[in-house]
């Protein structure tokens, strides 16, 4: 038992010169592992991290910015130009320096100042004259602007030409007449049906026109003839928004229906209705239509006057020739 005891001693003695070896190395105290003082210095500076620690990798530096675009150039804003001065006296003149005149007479009116306006202002109305004797001599002998082609000014032509005028109306109305016919709603509990009643009458007998009066319940009232055609109300005034008897309908086969009036009419009144509701239904030929209404005789119609747009697109010299060539179309 006691000759263990050296070599359980030996054996210490060997561990404790083992670690004294491993510390010497690890401090660099052996000469087979020498290691810079830089890192010891450090390790000593820092003990306090340690053996065992995670390094953090340090972030790369981050790349350097694309160089930045210069500034645009700033472009210095052209001078402004002085506004041109209208020539003295001109429309433009007058726009911009009349009120000046004006202004500067009222606030001081001094010989000078007021005879200043006076004749500026002769001066304008002498323009206005000028143009005015100009329009109408071009009226005069032009006629495509001679409005009095269409109805004569004079009184004693003017007679003559009414006559006329109101014969092609009458007989424009026939026309319609052969090719449409009227409903007429009345009651005869209403007072006004049986005044309208004979105006009515008159106007088919003359024209020609076949009638059919229509009743609420296809009743014949006592003040009408026995050869008037009647009918029942079967839904006509109310799809025609009838609310005021008595009521005239144009009818045009096979289904054009334009309410002429609501109430009492006049002959002349119903029959100028009429007309134009025939016309609008396309009843009337282009000879009636100029005959009828002579007051569109030579008037431009919108697609003429696009059509002359277009031409001046073309040739901003085209007004006065276009112009001239449609106005003779419409005549």
């Amino acid at each position: 038992m006691f000759e263990a005891v050296p070599d359980i001693l030996a054996d210490r003695h060997c561990v404790r010169r083992v670690g004294t070896f491993a510390i010497a190395a690890l401090l660099g105290l052996l000469p087979s592992a020498p290691l810079h003082a830089g890192v010891v210095d450090s390790f000593i500076q820092e003990k306090e991290r340690g053996w065992f620690w995670y390094e953090i990798e340090p972030e790369p530096p981050p790349e350097p910015l694309p160089p930045e675009f210069p500034p645009p150039a700033v472009i210095a804003p052209a001078p402004a130009s002085t506004p041109e001065t209208p020539p003295p006296l001109s429309v433009e003149w007058f726009k911009e320096y009349y009120p000046s005149v004006l202004n500067e007479a009222v606030d001081n009116p001094t010989p000078e100042n007021v005879a200043s306006y006076r004749y500026a202002t002769r001066v304008m109305l002498d323009k206005a004259s000028n143009f005015a004797h100009e329009f109408k001599r071009q009226a005069l002998l032009d006629p495509l602007l001679d409005e009095s082609n269409r109805y004569p000014f004079s009184s004693a032509a003017r007679g003559s030409f009414a006559n006329f005028t109101n014969q092609q109306k009458r007989e424009a109305v026939q026309t319609i007449a052969a090719r449409a016919g009227l409903w007429v709603f009345v009651d005869e509990t209403c007072p006004f049906c049986s005044m309208q009643y004979p105006i009515i009458a008159r106007t088919a007998k003359e024209r020609g026109f076949v009638v059919s009066y229509i009743t609420p319940d296809g009743s014949r009232p006592e003040w009408m003839a026995e050869e008037d055609e009647v009918l029942k109300d079967e839904g006509q005034s109310s799809v025609l928004k009838i609310q005021v008897r008595p009521a005239t309908v144009l009818v045009v086969p096979p289904e054009t229906l334009t309410v002429i009036t609501q109430g009492m009419l006049s002959q002349d009144l119903l029959e100028e209705r009429l007309l134009v509701a025939g016309d609008m239904a396309g009843l009337l030929g282009d000879k009636d239509r100029l005959n009828a209404f002579p007051m569109e005789r030579g008037l431009l119609t919108t697609q003429d006057i696009q059509e002359a747009g277009q031409a001046m697109e073309q040739d901003p010299k085209a007004l006065t020739p276009k112009v001239q060539e449609l106005i003779e179309k419409r005549y």
